[in-house]
């Protein structure tokens, strides 16, 4: 058996990140007003989802709007505690109300 060199070992290495590589396997999925979630709709399992929001706070947003109803615009997310600014911006694009 012939020795192999150090280029075939680099291209058999680079070969193999590329093949588990999962870039250009994602799904594309929904876009535009679609792909993001309405928060006046959306359940627990739905807003978890979201950057930064774990279970806790998704209840709250449910329950929030339970209490008072549906939010009459994304900013009005900012009522619910646990959503300061910095959390608000993070998940402003993948939220909606309609």
């Amino acid at each position: 058996m012939k020795p192999r060199t150090p280029w075939t070992c680099l291209l058999v290495a680079f070969l193999l990140l590329a093949w588990l590589s999962p870039v250009g396997y994602a799904d594309p999925g929904r876009t535009g007003k679609e792909s993001r979630i309405n928060i006046n709709k959306a359940s627990v399992e739905e807003l978890v989802e979201l950057p930064r929001v774990g279970e806790t706070v998704a209840k709250r947003i449910v329950g929030f709007r339970q209490k008072n109803g549906p939010f009459k615009k994304v900013e009005d997310l900012k009522s619910v505690r646990g959503i300061g600014d910095k959390v608000f911006d993070k998940i402003r694009p993948s939220i909606r109300v309609d």
